[in-house]
């Protein structure tokens, strides 16, 4: 895989909102992202193959790095739970796991590191393989970063090799990290001066009380970061405006909300949770049509914030969809494609 053809790599989990998002981009922006998918069961789907056929559907059949979700299932088990604890199993060096991407072409594996005894098996099989290895380090185990790196260093390139250094959960302190994050990012290019790093995080909003809008500080880190290290060999990640973390069952549907995208902030329309939903969604999505910042860039997302400001019978009239027309349009605006009004983008 030639990395360096990628301009932007998102991070999305399988679920309703982020997997329609994905889809519902124009072909000139799946080109140039490389989505990076936490596989887990889709929905209620009982068999793991109904899960696989949604990424591949959504992605076009492009490129798409694979990891596998470390949320412990609760509720009822189906069978698809089984296939996702084979994938886990550590037994053989991952073997189910890397049998699993071998089987299929499209997909770029990520290196599982539950069991680091298991890490040599995985390094020489995803090598043979020649479709990339992804490794994806949480700030917790930063440490092993170069004994990772090391296991590369026989190869005569590594220009295939893909640090992720995720931050997951964070706020407005993220540049504080900055330094933390430039000093792993150059001990690995100190081992394999080739290889492809990232810094990713979620700096999305956990309450809307009181704000209207924020800055997208992961984009701010990353630039700060590659003011450090250079832009040779980085690639922009992040959480696709997705929380990092699950978000468990509260107090009902959030209020009505529409938000939208720029490149550098977030701007949020939200309306008093009343009884007719409907119309507190349409009055957002007219108050954000009607912002002096509104860009009307004829994607799926802002098509689908004027339908609701207009009424339209199918539009946003909930979270799920308000959610996934936010993640379309800011992975729209972090792909690097130019708003040119020639977006091949259509809703029949």
């Amino acid at each position: 895989m030639d990395l360096g053809a990628f301009k932007y790599v998102p991070i999305i989990g399988v679920r309703p909102s982020e997997m329609q998002a994905l889809e519902e981009l124009s072909p000139q922006v799946k080109v140039g992202i490389l989505p990076f998918v936490i596989l887990q069961p889709w929905t209620t789907a009982r068999e793991f193959p109904s899960t696989i056929a949604k990424v591949i559907a959504c992605s076009s059949g492009k490129p798409i790095i694979v990891d596998l979700t470390d949320e412990v299932f609760d509720g009822p088990r189906r069978p698809v739970h089984d296939v996702f604890d084979k994938l886990r199993d550590p037994s053989n060096g991952y073997q189910a796991w890397r049998a699993f991407v071998d089987e299929n072409p499209q997909f770029t594996p990520t290196v599982q590191l539950a069991a680091p005894g298991e890490l040599v098996a995985q390094v020489q099989a995803f090598k043979a393989m020649g479709k990339g290895v992804v490794i994806r380090l949480h700030e917790q185990i930063f440490s092993i970063a170069t004994d990772i790196a090391n296991l590369f260093k026989k190869y005569t390139y590594n220009d295939d090799v893909f640090f992720v250094l995720d931050f997951q959960r964070q706020d407005k302190y993220l540049l504080n990290k900055a330094a933390i994050a430039v000093n792993i990012a150059k001990s690995i290019r100190d081992i394999l001066p080739d290889c492809f790093v990232s810094v990713s995080a979620s700096t999305f909003p956990t309450s809307f009380t009181g704000i209207v809008e924020q800055d997208i500080f992961e984009r701010k880190f990353y630039d700060v970061v590659t003011d450090q290290i250079g832009q040779n060999s980085t690639i922009y990640c992040d959480r696709a405006s997705v929380r990092a973390e699950k978000q468990n069952g509260g107090g009902g549907s959030p209020a009505p909300r529409i938000d939208n995208a720029y490149s550098t902030k977030w701007k949020f329309f939200r309306e008093a949770d009343e009884e007719d939903r409907e119309e507190a969604y349409k009055l957002a999505a007219i108050r954000a049509t009607e912002c002096p910042e509104w860009q009307d860039m004829g994607i799926w997302g802002t098509e689908m914030i004027k339908k609701t400001a207009a009424g339209d019978e199918v539009a946003i009239y909930s979270p799920k969809m308000s959610t996934a027309a936010r993640i379309n349009i800011h992975m729209h605006m972090q792909s690097g494609v130019e708003n040119s009004g020639e977006i091949e983008w259509s809703d029949l």
